[in-house]
Order: structure tokens, then sequence, then C-alpha cells
């Protein structure tokens, strides 16, 4: 019996392409694009918020509207991430931000964010105005480096 071997239209290794190109995709898709600045099952958005890396500190500013004073948190989680978390006034829906393709509500603010330099966490000044929050945190070496100097010094 002779084996006759089917040969592959360009359709079937078009679609066997785009198959391999959505699984690559789901794999990566999160670690490539933006997520959702809001989590639904726990109704919190992540607020505005800008940080600069200047010589001396990192100044991390975030926008809080509408949030009590005495439920904001900003800890540290370990030596280059900062958590920033706050309970608002009032729930506010995606709607009343204009977000139309969106359902649901939120209540609080949560963030973490990694700082991209050795900073001093111990040191973090926080200040709190009007909605706005300021976290500044002076800069330190590294660990490398500061074990070199200590071992180099007599």
């Amino acid at each position: 019996m002779v084996s006759i071997k089917k040969r592959r239209s360009a359709a079937d290794d078009f679609d066997v392409y785009f198959r391999d190109l959505r699984r690559e995709f789901e794999e990566w898709g999160g670690k490539l694009f933006e997520r959702p600045s809001w989590n639904q099952k726990a109704s919190t958005i992540e607020p505005l918020r800008d940080m600069i890396v200047a010589p001396t500190e990192v100044v991390v500013t975030v926008d809080l509207p509408f949030t009590r004073e005495n439920t904001l948190q900003v800890r540290a989680l370990d030596e280059n991430t900062i958590e920033i978390s706050a309970e608002m006034k009032r729930k506010m829906s995606f709607r009343e931000l204009g977000i139309t393709h969106h359902v649901g509500e939120f209540q609080r603010f949560h963030f973490q964010s990694r700082i991209p330099v050795p900073v001093q966490m111990k040191k973090m000044k926080i200040r709190f105005r009007k909605g706005m929050l300021e976290v500044h945190i002076p800069r330190g070496r590294a660990r490398s480096e500061s074990r070199s100097r200590a071992v180099g010094q007599k």
C-alpha cells in the first residue's frame, strides 16, 4: 500500500500560524500590555500617579480625590516597593467618569509601585493635602556598593 501524504494548503498554514500566535499572545499578553487599572472584585481603582527620580530623592505624587484622609495608608512592602491605599468618601461608578463600556463601582484607591533605584524606605516622608499625596523617599546606595565600601574600610 502506498502512503499518500496530504499537502497542507496555504489556508491551513495560516490557520496554524495564527493559532500559535494567539497562544503566544495569551501567554505573554499580560506582561506586554497594560492591565486594567481597576479590580471589580475588590472594588478598587488605581489612582493617577507620577514618579520623579531626582539625584537625591524619589518623589511619588498620587491624585486621590474624594479620599477619607484617616484611611490613607502608605506602606513599604520591601526595599523597593511601596503600596498606597485609601477609602473614598463615597462609591463611584464608571458611568460617573464617562466610561460606558464597563459596569461597576469602586470605593477604594489601591496600587503598588516598584521604585527603580535604591532608596531608604525608613526615611520616607508623606504629605497629603487637598486630595494630593506626595511621598518623598531619599535615595540610597545599592547593597553591593555599601558592602564593598564596608569591606574596604579599616
